[in-house]
């Protein structure tokens, strides 16, 4: 093989590396985009796991739910079971994630419908709310005890996974980015 055929051959197979980046892809091969948010896959799957449609459509804009905050009837955070000052009320499915989870493709009504559902609503101190931000159960267990800045313990863990799941059912959410242990360590089953 000539130098200039090995050149190709590197050039060609390092672009194919360039292009994969397959690391941090669930089960279905996708992954949500750090910088973007957005949630794409990488390789094909079979249509029993595959998701349902590419959920996302459009940008995240939390103004787009309509919101109306309220103030806390409780000191007591749902998360930590601790007294706090400030209180925020959290949304147990993030509207970011309900958006990237079918959300998108819902009606004005229906987005502040979801966003306004105490059902799906929290106490939760202001620093765990903040860390919480939009992540999933997975991922909030994870930040709650990274080593990284504010550190805590989730009291009734199971509790708030069943409360998340009970609400991506009744608004007929996609579980396609979430993981399927953290679940059946609760006993559910998604």
């Amino acid at each position: 093989m000539s130098f200039k055929s090995l050149l190709i051959a590197v050039s060609l197979f390092a672009s194919q590396l360039a292009l994969a980046h397959g690391g941090g892809l669930n089960s279905e091969g996708c992954h949500k985009e750090k910088e973007t948010g957005d949630y794409h896959c990488h390789r094909s799957t079979s249509s029993a796991n595959a998701p349902q449609k590419n959920l996302i459509t459009s940008t995240f804009k939390r103004k787009d739910f309509n919101y109306r905050s309220y103030k806390s009837s409780t000191s007591v955070g749902f998360y930590t079971g601790k007294v706090c000052s400030p209180m925020n009320i959290d949304h147990l499915v993030s509207l970011k994630d309900a958006h990237e989870s079918g959300a998108s493709e819902w009606s004005s009504t229906m987005k502040a419908k979801f966003a306004n559902d105490r059902d799906n609503h929290a106490p939760s101190c202001h620093r765990i709310n903040s860390s919480k931000g939009s992540a999933g159960p997975e991922e909030f267990l994870r930040r709650s005890r990274d080593g990284k800045g504010l550190d805590y313990k989730i009291i009734g863990f199971c509790n708030y996974v069943s409360k998340y799941h009970s609400i991506k059912i009744k608004y007929g959410l996609s579980f396609s980015s979430n993981s399927k242990r953290v679940f059946e360590a609760c006993g559910i089953s998604i």
